[in-house]
């Protein structure tokens, strides 16, 4: 599964670090390459990547401001937030926010493929639920279009009768149906255990 991806840090230097792990991953392709959140909103939204790399700080707006403004217009991507950070409260606010994974700075390759490659799978996870409920929609739609042939009151009765194991498939207990139960009220128990 190809995914791409959008990259959103003010360091130069960590946006080529995570555009080279991305490429040499073999996990998809980087879409586009932002130096700011306000940068980063128009780009994502214009390229509507499935995933997007994220900066925690960044000068003109940070990256849990950026995640609720792209939410509140619509995109439904996966989010990575990655800082130096360590403070837990503000990585918490991120995962509030709507992220999936924190990676911390200094960008280490082995985490970072490690994460992508988590997010991939629960991308693909994602798409076969997404599949699967399309599919028991359109059963569920055949369903009812479906015309159901409704059953006689000697019908249900038989099949009462039958998951109480009174009498056979073929309708009787050695006895035609006719004759036994169901054809004659009250005799019908008499018939039944001649």
């Amino acid at each position: 599964m190809n995914l791409s991806f959008v990259i959103v840090d003010d360091d130069a230097v960590s946006r080529r670090m995570l555009q080279t792990v991305i490429e040499r991953s073999g996990l998809g392709s980087v879409s586009g390459i932002a130096a700011g959140g306000t940068e980063g909103v128009r780009l994502i939204l214009e390229t509507k990547p499935d995933v997007v790399l994220i900066d925690l700080l960044m000068p003109d707006q940070d990256g849990i401001a950026t995640i609720k403004q792209l939410q509140e217009l619509g995109f439904s991507g996966k989010f990575i937030m990655i800082s130096q950070i360590v403070n837990k409260e503000m990585v918490g606010q991120a995962y509030q926010a709507g992220i999936d994974f924190f990676i911390h700075k200094p960008i280490n390759r082995v985490e970072v493929e490690a994460v992508l490659q988590k997010v991939a799978e629960r991308r693909q996870y994602e798409r076969h639920i997404h599949e699967i409920k399309q599919s028991l929609a359109k059963l569920d739609l055949v369903e009812r279009t479906v015309v159901r042939k409704e059953r006689t009151v000697r019908e249900q009765a038989q099949l009462i009768l039958m998951d109480l194991g009174i009498i056979g498939e073929n309708g009787k207990e050695g006895y035609p149906l006719d004759d036994g139960i169901l054809g004659r009220g009250i005799r019908g128990r008499q018939t039944f255990l001649r």
